[in-house]
């Protein structure tokens, strides 16, 4: 079943539309993840098709996206740490020392 363009326009400018709004943005980073295979999206289908979610299911879900949400606040810390980092010093190489001898003769 395809979604009509200008129906989900119409629905994200209702004030209560931020739940459809957070929900189209997940899709749209799921669908860009190779990862997102047919199944998870066949899952996701029955998933919305179902009137409620089974509570084993939301603890799971839960407990995942806590791992989720921890790797990717892990990835960003060392981006961040990365970045504020000073640059390494390059030190110059080493010149031997030089003594000035005058020969008199």
């Amino acid at each position: 079943m395809k979604v009509a363009t200008p129906e989900v326009l119409l629905a994200l400018r209702a004030p209560n539309a931020g739940w459809l709004a957070a929900l189209v943005c997940a899709l749209d980073e799921a669908q860009r993840d190779p990862d997102f295979s047919a199944t998870q999206r066949d899952l996701v289908h029955r998933l919305l098709d179902a009137e409620r979610l089974a509570p084993p299911v939301l603890a799971a879900a839960h407990e995942r996206l806590a791992r989720f949400e921890d790797s990717l606040r892990d990835a960003y810390e060392d981006l961040i740490e990365a970045e504020l980092a000073p640059a390494p010093v390059v030190a110059e190489p080493k010149r031997p020392k030089l003594t000035l001898c005058v020969a008199n003769g």
